[in-house]
């Protein structure tokens, strides 16, 4: 039995006046959506909370101020804040033009994604975005050759690997992080889009030969072409099963923007990410009301996965706990969204007996026990069976 759909106008006022303003562009239907909600009674305390949870208060603030500026409480000041959000972003951006031009002078090809790529490609405003990192897209085989770029530039991996450990990630995981204290920031270093379990191709070489250049200021850095930054987002919001609506305003409003919809459903089935990408779309739909391609609509009404799924999501985007912070839950829901029955069964089970940080950090043992990681795994896996299961019968 597929679950309820979510529906903004049956949600409390907060919700419905950070839903209309989730948007660079609002049209007159916004404008009457978020009129009603104010009038309806706001409480702004609890907007302004629910604002910074989801990474979205430059956005609201913008919005507020260009069509709602004299419903806004004398008491609601929040200029400072989103100042300093500004900030923080121009910071964030000056150090990835550092880093793409080092990198960029030693031979190594990056593309930026996400933070200041989507905050100037998605929304033509480096404010507009809240952002905390960085994250680069190199080519694999240039992994070493780029950690020692950014060691040159005093940026020190988050975790201290062993060897074994170091191998272990380079082989089954998608990034490291680096951070320098100096200038406060935090590099999350990819050498693919996701960890191999969990079934998603893509190929370095496509990316950059499909390639778009975005200028800040007199520098330039490359990221992903519209298609390929749209997919992107569909697979990471998939991977954490959507835990913040700021996710979702970044891939709702590039399927605004000059979208293929041929092209990226053609590389959602390259990539492996169908249901991924259906999930998404049926998420940018339903919550944040973009109007998809008849054969996308007629696609997701037959995913019953993608159906419940999505539906579960919606209930929760304004929740404090979601499911994607219930370890298990997460997993069960990550096995179903596989395209194909061998992903879904890979993807188990890595759960199941895969190692990495976490369990690294927890257990501290020499190079010539780490096979016993797999112990600590399924420790941990135990411990957070009830839930598994439970979830998985409700899913089913």
């Amino acid at each position: 039995m597929q679950k309820s759909r979510f529906k903004p106008e049956d949600s409390p006022n907060e919700y419905r006046l950070l839903l209309a303003c989730a948007r660079k562009d609002l049209s007159g239907q916004q404008v009457k959506e978020g009129a009603s909600a104010i009038r309806a009674g706001i409480d702004w305390s609890l907007l302004n909370r629910h604002a910074q949870a989801q990474g979205l208060s430059p956005l609201l603030y913008r919005n507020l101020q260009k069509h709602f500026a004299l419903e806004i409480p004398p008491s609601q000041d929040w200029r400072g804040r989103v100042a300093e959000s500004g900030v923080r972003n121009l910071h964030l951006s000056a150090a990835l033009v550092h880093i793409v031009e080092a990198l960029r002078s030693a031979g190594i090809r990056a593309l930026a994604y996400k933070g200041p790529a989507s905050a100037l490609g998605i929304w033509g405003d480096i404010a507009l975005r809240e952002m905390s990192d960085l994250d680069i897209l190199i080519d694999p085989a240039s992994f070493q050759a780029a950690q020692e770029v950014l060691s040159a530039l005093e940026y020190k991996p988050i975790f201290a690997h062993s060897r074994r450990q170091k191998l272990a990630r380079l082989r089954s995981d998608c990034q490291c992080e680096f951070f320098s204290a100096g200038s406060n920031v935090t590099v999350d270093l990819h050498w693919r889009i996701t960890a191999p379990h969990l079934a998603p191709r893509f190929h370095f070489e496509d990316l950059w030969e499909r390639r778009r250049v975005l200028t800040l200021g007199q520098k330039t850095f490359d990221t992903f072409s519209n298609e390929d930054t749209a997919l992107v987002l569909a697979v990471h919001g998939g991977k954490h099963l959507w835990q913040r609506l700021s996710w979702l305003a970044d891939f709702a409003e590039i399927l605004r923007q000059d979208i293929d919809w041929e092209i990226l459903q053609s590389r959602s089935r390259e990539a492996r990410a169908e249901r991924m990408l259906k999930l998404a779309i049926a998420l940018a739909r339903d919550v944040m009301r973009v109007s998809v391609p008849a054969d996308c609509a007629a696609a997701i009404s037959k995913d019953r996965v993608v159906q419940n799924l999505s539906a579960t999501i919606e209930r929760a985007l304004f929740e404090d706990s979601s499911i994607a912070q219930q370890n298990g839950a997460r997993w069960w829901s990550l096995v179903q969204l596989a395209d194909r029955r061998w992903d879904s069964f890979r993807c188990a089970a890595h759960f199941a007996f895969g190692s990495g940080p976490r369990e690294w950090e927890t257990v501290r043992l020499p190079d010539s026990l780490f096979s016993f990681y797999s112990v600590v795994r399924i420790a941990r896996l135990l411990r957070s069976a009830p839930t598994v299961l439970f979830h998985g019968r409700r899913a089913g």
